[in-house]
C-alpha cells in the first residue's frame, strides 16, 4: 500500500531581524521526510523482528527466539547510530538554506559540504547494518 504523509506547519520562530516580525515559512522538508521514512521503515522491522520473537518463545524455540532477537537488536542500534547524523543533516540542510537568504554564498557552501559529509556518513551506516543483516539472514535458523 502507498504511504502518505501530510506535514502541516503552523508557526514560524524565526524573526526577521529588519521588521521585527516571523519570516516566512519556506516550502521544503528540511531533511524531516528522510528521518521519518528512516524511523518509519526501521521501526517496522524492529515491530516485526519482536513479534517473530515473542512467537518462536511462546513455541519454546529458542534458537529462533534469539535469531530473532538479534534482529532487533540491530535494526534498533541503525536508528540509534542514524538519530545524530540525521540531525547534522537536517541542521546543515537549515543553515545552508538560512545562509542563501542571507546571500552568504560561502557559508552556504561551508553547510552544503555538511550536508554532504553527513549523507556520506548516513550511507556508511546503512551499508554496515545491511551487511550485518545479510549475515544474520545467512545463518539464520531453519523455519526463520
Amino acid at each position: 500500500a502507498p504511504f502518505l504523509e501530510f506535514i502541516q506547519r503552523v508557526c514560524s520562530e524565526k524573526i526577521d531581524p529588519k521588521t521585527g516580525k516571523p519570516k516566512a515559512m519556506k516550502p521544503g522538508c528540511g531533511g524531516f521526510g528522510i528521518r521519518n521514512f528512516l524511523t518509519l521503515f526501521l521501526s517496522i522491522e524492529v515491530s516485526k523482528a519482536s513479534k517473530a520473537k515473542a512467537d518462536a518463545e511462546v513455541e519454546g524455540k529458542q534458537e529462533a527466539a534469539n535469531y530473532y532477537g538479534s534482529m532487533v537488536e540491530a535494526f534498533t542500534s541503525q536508528l540509534d547510530e542514524s538519530n545524530p547524523i540525521l540531525t547534522s543533516i537536517s541542521d546543515a540542510m537549515t543553515a545552508e538554506g538560512d545562509a542563501l537568504d542571507n546571500g552568504d554564498k560561502a557559508l552556504a557552501a561551508k553547510w552544503a559540504d555538511a550536508k554532504a559529509n553527513g549523507q556520506q556518513e548516513l550511507m556508511k551506516v546503512s551499508k554496515k547494518y545491511k551487511e550485518l543483516m545479510k549475515k544474520l539472514r545467512e545463518t539464520a535458523p531453519q523455519g526463520c
